[in-house]
């Protein structure tokens, strides 16, 4: 996989992104925890943070962003590598399965229920239909075909002819996800970069990124982490991921609108 690798630049780049979005929720949540008799509900706003930032860092690096949604309210980036048919987006460890990456892990690490619809991850992974995979072992004919029906069902197989699906798949030529992980001191020690296998529904290392952390100019001290540990737990990202798939946008597809900035 060490082919698909991006440059160290535009890694420092994403690692500065991540850490800079982190510390400053962590900043907003300490904030609200002085102005406010309650502000539980601003742990939610971590995934927002975290997207915001790396666009900013990474605006340098030639990358542009494109909006999507997940549910009907939450919003999150895209992130399209200029002049590289190449794109990702930033998710958090403990809600993602590599083995099985179309269906998150809940607040408890068990697998979220399966929808009768296709996920977005899933759709997305079909960017990397062509990218060389290791070696699995794979299912006969009849097997796979059984496997998906069993899994997603008649409406899912219609949807894979999605005209937006395969317009997605000519715009790019490989799909990373890159997450990050939170230790039990509430730090980000772990950042990895990954490539979603459509075939298999596994998703593979790319390369660990987490040496950048030590690079980064972004640094956090003990009482960073006070209002976080206060509350004793690290919550979802986003309320509306726990109950929806995020689905893509037409503004993918819009050459006009790749790129948005704010």
């Amino acid at each position: 996989m060490e082919k698909y690798r991006m440059g160290s630049t535009m890694n420092q780049s994403v690692v500065n992104g991540i850490l800079q979005g982190y510390k400053n929720y962590i900043e907003e949540r300490k904030a609200k925890k002085e102005e406010m008799h309650i502000s539980t509900a601003y742990a939610w706003v971590k995934g927002n943070h975290i997207d915001d930032q790396t666009a900013e860092e990474c605006k340098e690096s030639g990358i542009s962003f494109t909006k999507a949604k997940a549910g009907y309210t939450w919003g999150y980036l895209q992130f399209n590598i200029d002049n590289d048919k190449r794109m990702f987006i930033i998710k958090n460890a403990k809600y993602f399965d590599e083995d099985d990456f179309p269906h998150r892990k809940d607040v408890r690490g068990q697998k979220h229920k399966a929808s009768d619809k296709e996920t977005y991850l899933k759709r997305l992974s079909r960017i990397n239909s062509n990218v060389d995979f290791p070696e699995e072992p794979t299912l006969f004919p009849e097997e796979k075909e059984n496997k998906i029906m069993s899994i997603f069902g008649d409406e899912t197989l219609k949807e894979l002819e999605d005209p937006q699906a395969r317009e997605l798949e000519y715009k790019f030529n490989q799909f990373y996800i890159i997450t990050y992980e939170i230790d039990e001191s509430f730090a980000i020690s772990n950042i990895r970069m990954l490539m979603p296998n459509p075939d298999n529904d596994k998703a593979y290392e790319v390369e660990n990124l987490s040496k950048f952390i030590g690079t980064s100019t972004v640094t956090f001290d003990e009482n960073d982490y006070e209002a976080l540990a206060e509350d004793g737990f690290d919550v979802p990202d986003t309320p509306a991921a726990t109950e929806y798939d995020i689905v893509l946008q037409e503004e993918l597809f819009d050459d006009d609108k790749k790129g948005e900035e704010k």
